[in-house]
């Protein structure tokens, strides 16, 4: 017995939630830049099988499947323990553009995202990021997605081109508050996602992603935890349909209470 008891203290000891020393955040961020790089170019390599007119239907599917083994490897390097609550595919109705709008403080969202949610998801990204040279064409193969707007003739090419993109089955997801929040609190939605399910009469689902903050606290790379509990709430889907852009502030209001009220008790662990 006494060799059992000291097995499960030494297992509960391993998943008990704990800041990384120096050596394992450095381990985890040589780990998250290889991941990155072996995705990428196997997301291209996917492609470049699946050229004939026979395989092209298969393409999105397989490269689905390579996103979603990079988020599984970046939240697996910091041992994530995530749950998922609520069902996305019974919120996102046959032949509807979808829009997931998501919290956003930490740079474990979006692998995360990848990890836990189904269905051809994408991200409307950084034009900076386009400028990375293997990321950039991973990252245009793969379909994700970029919306200038602060040029606007590329800004409507950019419109048209998520327009298809939704048309084709892809589920786009944004983070609307623009910036990492490092405590958890939710900070005001910018109007970029709500004008563009507005433009496009898409569904909205909100996704609130809890506690991911205490992950790894805004660009502190080396203070990061592991084993921290985390929960993915998928909300209730809300018809864009029934909005127009005049009311696009109403609209605003009603995906960040609908936020909101997913992450309550996050937001009261926060409250000043």
């Amino acid at each position: 017995m006494r060799f059992y008891d000291i097995c499960v203290t030494l297992v509960l000891n391993e998943q008990q939630v704990k800041k990384a020393s120096l050596l394992r955040a450095w381990w985890v961020i040589l780990v998250s830049i290889a991941a990155t790089g072996k995705y990428s170019l196997l997301t291209l390599v996917t492609a470049l099988f699946n050229r004939s007119e026979s395989l092209k239907k298969t393409v999105r599917p397989k490269i689905d499947h390579v996103i979603h083994r990079w988020g599984n490897s970046l939240t697996n390097a910091v041992r994530l323990r995530w749950t998922l609550e609520g069902d996305l595919e019974a919120e996102a109705q046959a032949g509807r553009r979808v829009i997931i709008v998501a919290n956003h403080s930490s740079a474990y969202d979006i692998p995360l995202i990848f990890a836990a949610l189904p269905g051809s998801i994408r991200m409307i990204s950084k034009k900076e990021l386009f400028k990375i040279p293997l990321l950039s064409r991973a990252m245009k193969t793969a379909e994700i997605l970029s919306i200038d707007r602060q040029n606007r003739q590329q800004a409507i090419k950019d419109l048209e081109i998520a327009k298809e993109k939704m048309e084709s089955g892809i589920r786009i997801c944004m983070f609307p508050e623009g910036t990492r929040s490092s405590t958890g609190e939710l900070f005001p939605l910018k109007k970029g996602a709500i004008r563009l399910a507005i433009d496009t009469d898409a569904l909205i689902i909100p996704v609130a992603i809890e506690d991911i903050y205490k992950v790894l606290p805004n660009k502190k790379w080396l203070q990061m935890r592991l084993n921290q509990k985390v929960t993915v709430k998928v909300g209730k889907a809300i018809d864009c349909r029934e909005y127009d852009v005049a009311h696009r502030n109403e609209l605003t209001e009603v995906v960040y209470n609908s936020l909101y009220s997913m992450l309550r008790q996050q937001q009261d662990e926060v409250a000043p």
